[in-house]
């Protein structure tokens, strides 16, 4: 379960400004899907990182599966790994955070960075690899993959770091439909199959089909939440929040 309280976000930069977030009290269950819309500028990036512990609140706390960040209190880096390695996040262009030089590397990267024996980082690689249909590219360079095997990859990073969540953040806009429909059924298996909590960020309603839940971000604040029926029920709402709905 993650769980949010009165989380408040304003970044350094912008004292005087608007908060990014502003009194955002959330609860995601484990296994979920659940999808997070909005405008450009609403706040979903910012609560995304957040989920991630990327971002400390500046008021709130987060609780991620019994994990706590208070916003009192400083985080250790011992607490901001647990965290990150329960929610992993893949981000818009997934190039961002490739950093092996074969996708076996890349994959073995996160697992590697947790004090893990060998032969449970290899464990992990191979488990990851074949969850996301990549065992046949393991030696190929990522440069060279498409858009679609780029964003299997990301995710198969954060799948062999033992995520039980996984947040993506409009992880599907710069996919051609190929490469969206892929990605999409991967995230729907292992949902289905493997209980991954999923988090879909976006500002496109169409990536969320299947969902459990929607919630929509309007100027920092929770502004409308729903079923995946009331994605088709309420689509002039949706526009008017600035969801793209076809």
């Amino acid at each position: 379960m993650i769980s949010l309280r009165g989380v408040r976000f304003r970044y350094p930069d912008n004292p005087e400004g608007n908060a990014a977030l502003s009194g955002i009290d959330l609860d995601i269950a484990d296994g979920a899907f659940t999808a997070i819309l909005g405008a450009s500028g609403s706040g979903k990036s910012t609560l995304a990182k957040i989920l991630d512990a990327l971002l400390i609140p500046t008021a709130g706390t987060v609780s991620v599966d019994g994990l706590v960040i208070d916003s009192a209190a400083r985080p250790t880096g011992e607490l901001l790994m647990k965290v990150r390695s329960t929610v992993g996040i893949v981000f818009q262009n997934p190039v961002n955070q490739i950093i092996g030089d074969t996708v076996e590397q890349d994959v073995a990267y996160g697992p590697s960075n947790l004090g893990l024996d060998h032969a449970e980082i290899v464990r992990r690689t191979d488990a990851a690899l074949r969850t996301m249909g990549l065992v046949e590219l393991r030696l190929r360079n990522p440069a060279h993959l498409s858009g679609g095997q780029m964003q299997r990859l990301a995710i198969a990073g954060a799948l062999a770091m033992g995520t039980r969540h996984i947040v993506l953040d409009e992880s599907l806009s710069m996919l051609d439909p190929q490469g969206r429909d892929e990605v999409l059924a991967n995230l729907r298996r292992l949902n289905r199959e493997e209980g991954l909590g999923i988090i879909m960020i976006s500002h496109d309603a169409r990536d969320c089909a299947g969902c459990d839940r929607f919630i929509v971000l309007d100027k920092g604040r929770i502004a409308m939440e729903g079923s995946p029926e009331d994605l088709a029920l309420k689509k002039d709402v949706l526009r008017a929040l600035g969801v793209r709905t076809c």
